[in-house]
């Protein structure tokens, strides 16, 4: 007796859906370490999460920075709109960071 096995065809994957996303614009970009203080909203910043922005328009919103990541704005600062404060957690990384440049966007499944 053999057994025959067909062979099922496997699912053709599709393109992984992407996030929509809206650019906001250019922003400054600056690094901040720890205070031990919690953020503005009562939560504790935490590293490649925590953005801080007094821009009213990305108040708890999920952000992407372009060349940077995803992050969370949930500090504010005495920065200007324009500028969104990135937490890096130590000083050695937030002078390596310095001061630049980059395009926001906003999630829009937010």
């Amino acid at each position: 007796l053999v057994e025959v096995v067909l062979a099922t065809p496997k699912p053709q994957l599709t393109e992984e859906k992407k996030p929509e996303m809206t650019l906001v614009g250019v922003y400054e970009l600056t690094a901040y370490e720890a205070t031990g203080n919690c953020c503005a909203d009562g939560e504790f910043p935490r590293t490649n999460y925590t953005a801080a922005c007094n821009d009213p328009n990305l108040w708890h919103k999920r952000i992407f920075i372009e060349g940077i990541g995803t992050y969370y704005v949930h500090d504010t600062g005495g920065m200007a709109n324009n500028v969104i404060d990135i937490y890096m957690g130590d000083y050695d990384t937030c002078i390596q960071f310095g001061r630049r440049t980059a395009n926001v966007y906003v999630y829009e499944d937010e």
